[in-house]
């Protein structure tokens, strides 16, 4: 049986929490608007992925569209990763992105 190497590959990606709310909004950009009729609505702490040391009650909450055409519900303290579409993002939780990801120096 042969054996593979997953590349290493550079994202941009932003944590979904109230202290990166214009960070998440710039991130999206008008997939925001596209995906969010609604705009994002508040959930309570047990709805969350990660308060992110954040102080409740509500957290937050928002909907992506994946490449596949899905809607995606991004919780408090997941990370969005944009997919190779433009406009199309999907979540990830946020022991899953810790586990896989580590961060690069700005140069």
């Amino acid at each position: 049986m042969a054996r593979y190497r997953k590349k290493p590959v550079e994202i941009n990606a932003v944590q979904l929490r109230w202290t990166q709310w214009n960070e998440v909004c710039e991130f999206l950009g008008d997939a925001l608007t596209a995906e969010n009729s609604d705009g994002a609505w508040e959930i309570p702490a047990a709805e969350a992925s990660d308060t992110c040391g954040e102080e409740g009650p509500n957290y937050i909450a928002l909907n992506v569209r994946t490449t596949h055409g899905e809607i995606a519900v991004v919780r408090h303290g997941d990370w969005i990763i944009p997919e190779a579409e433009p406009g199309r993002f999907y979540p990830c939780k946020p022991d899953v992105f810790a586990a896989t990801y580590e961060a690069v120096e700005a140069q």
